[in-house]
């Protein structure tokens, strides 16, 4: 039978062993931290603080998109609350906050982001200044009357625009193009001969196309991109003149050569959705994506943002449509800003404007304005850190108690063999018989002898107990 010394040096290690792992790689083990990140253009005086909340999931370094529920968006603006947001964030951990600030936003703008009571992240926000309302845009496809750069020859000039600003593959966009003379004259009823490589002009193919401009000399070519690279060629001649001679040749006529700004990767804007009597956003993609990214706004920055689902729609483009709701502004929401990635950093983002009279505008990409993944992670490391940190507690109290136990049993055994000894060294032999006494010298070298081998034994024993011990610990702590 294993009396309870001897059941407990050897129960004890295992069991403690045992419940050191369960709570380092239970509720010790590094979790993923769970934050959110704030992405926006919030400018002073807006009456709309249009934030894009990002939901992130990270572990050991790796970012995943999280849906989040129930978040709790509030903020305030030089003191003064805001109206609160409460909402979620979609599968693509992506959710649009907006917040309504009917005396305009103004410094310092802190908000707060919750959710379950738990704080996950509270930062005071960067405000823009407002937009200057001669700027125009650094991004593709912005309102503005920027004529197109090109190769331009002859006596009439020849002043090329993209009516919206950029065009996207394979959508019809309008082109128009204004004749002048050297000095800036328009040129009534002149005659434009137009011609594209990779393109379709006005559904006849890629040209040649007659045109004839309007009093004003402006004339309107509808241009399909059939490609990424379009290069446009014009003609013009004064109206009544010959048809226009070969490129390079003067008189009265002129020629403009140059590429059309296509964006690659665009997501196109369909105008006709834009002239109905409740304003809609009909979003059309020629590749497969999931959904894109809208940002509405103005002079007075961004004004409320979208996640806009699309659905392959039949003609082999995946396509889908936003109602534009009331603006916090009536009348201030100029432009559209499209994405396919919610931080509006690719390079199909174009900025379309949502009317024709829309005038310039710069239109800003969202920024980072808050990141509260980091301060999440610290968290789940202190959390981690704490669970394991009692891990070790109960290793380190098994060690000492083994260690312990084994100096006990060494010191039991010790003096039940030195008594032993000395009853038989002066007693009898094995066969019953008086056995010859040992030496008071003998005697003590003996039992030195008994008591020198255990006690080296129990030491080398402590020791590689307590290194076990210690190597459990290290990797414990490893991560």
């Amino acid at each position: 039978m294993i009396s309870m010394p001897n059941a407990a040096t050897y129960v004890l290690p295992a069991l403690s062993i045992g419940l050191a792992a369960l709570v380092i790689l239970g509720p010790g083990a590094q979790r993923m931290a769970t934050g959110v990140r704030v992405w926006g253009a919030p400018v002073a005086g807006s009456e709309a603080l249009a934030l894009r909340i990002e939901g992130v999931r990270r572990l050991y370094g790796a970012d995943d998109p999280a849906a989040l529920p129930e978040l709790e968006v509030s903020a305030a603006s030089a003191g003064a609350p805001l109206e609160r947001w409460i909402g979620s964030t979609g599968k693509d951990g992506i959710g649009e906050a907006l917040l309504r600030a009917k005396g305009g936003l103004k410094a310092p703008v802190v908000v707060r982001i919750a959710r379950g009571g738990d704080t996950l992240v509270e930062q005071e926000l960067p405000l823009l200044p407002p937009l200057p309302a001669a700027e125009t845009s650094a991004l593709p496809g912005a309102a503005h009357t920027s004529a197109l750069p090109g190769a331009a020859d002859g006596e009439l000039r020849l002043r090329v625009t993209a009516a919206r600003g950029a065009l996207a593959a394979p959508f019809p966009e309008p082109v128009r193009v204004a004749v002048e003379t050297e000095n800036g004259a328009p040129v009534p009823g002149a005659r434009v001969e137009a011609s594209a490589v990779g393109a379709d002009l006005e559904g006849q193919g890629s040209g040649p196309v007659q045109l004839a401009a309007d009093a004003r000399g402006a004339a309107e070519l509808t241009i399909k991109p059939l490609a990424h690279a379009v290069e446009l060629t014009l003609r013009a001649t004064r109206p009544g003149s010959a048809p226009p001679g070969p490129p390079g040749s003067r008189g009265a006529s002129g020629t403009w050569e140059g590429r059309l700004p296509v964006i690659p990767g665009a997501i196109w804007l369909d105008p006709a959705g834009l002239a109905a009597g409740r304003p809609q956003l009909r979003l059309t993609s020629p590749a497969p994506k999931p959904r894109a990214y809208v940002s509405i706004g103005g002079a007075h920055g961004r004004l409320l943002g979208a996640v806009v689902p699309l659905a392959a729609d039949g003609a082999g483009f995946f396509s889908g449509t936003l109602a534009l709701p009331d603006a916090p502004s009536p009348g201030a929401a100029g432009w559209a800003v499209v994405a396919s990635d919610p931080y509006e950093q690719g390079a199909g983002t174009v900025a379309w404007p949502l009317s024709p009279a829309a005038g310039p505008a710069l239109p800003r990409r969202v920024a980072l304005l808050a990141d509260g993944v980091p301060a999440a992670e610290a968290r789940e490391r202190g959390r981690a850190s704490q669970a394991r940190r009692a891990g070790l507690l109960v290793l380190g109290a098994a060690g000492v108690a083994q260690m312990m136990l084994l100096a006990l049993r060494s010191r039991t055994a010790r003096r039940r063999l030195e008594a032993h000894l000395a009853a038989a060294s002066g007693g009898e032999g094995e066969d019953g018989t008086d056995g010859a006494p040992l030496s008071r010298e003998d005697r003590g070298r003996l039992l030195a002898t008994v008591r020198a081998e255990p006690l080296v034994s129990v030491l080398a024993l402590a020791a590689l107990v307590g290194l076990s011990f210690a190597a459990v610990a290290a990797l414990a702590t490893f991560r």
